[in-house]
């Protein structure tokens, strides 16, 4: 375990939220997801901060959620999946931070909405 997570690790086992990942994307650009949310753990922050997009435009986030590197779910979150947050519609990733311990292991991965 990295240096990053163990400050979140108590606060992860009290929050989840539902993860949709992108399966494919049609012609015309729709995309089909995952039929069935995976659920997890995670620690849910609040806040309005500026972040950068997949096409290097700046954005504005009103929600970070914090997940565990080691989660071999949470390693393959990428742009264009999606997020829900208890009954909450499915939102699109404006952005992910990703931070690995010293040995070079996924520590932690920060989702911004």
């Amino acid at each position: 375990m990295g240096k990053t997570l163990p400050y979140f690790e108590e606060w992860m086992a009290e929050q989840t939220v539902n993860y949709k990942a992108k399966v494919s994307m049609n012609g015309v650009g729709q995309i089909t997801y995952a039929s069935d949310p995976t659920e997890l753990d995670c620690y849910i922050h609040g806040t309005r901060t500026r972040v950068v997009n997949d096409k290097n435009e700046e954005v504005i986030s009103n929600q970070q959620i914090y997940l565990d590197g080691s989660d071999s779910t949470v390693a393959s979150i990428d742009f264009g999946d999606v997020f829900s947050i208890g009954s909450d519609r499915y939102r699109q990733i404006l952005s992910i931070d990703k931070f690995y311990d010293e040995d070079g292991d996924l520590d932690l991965v920060v989702v911004y909405l």
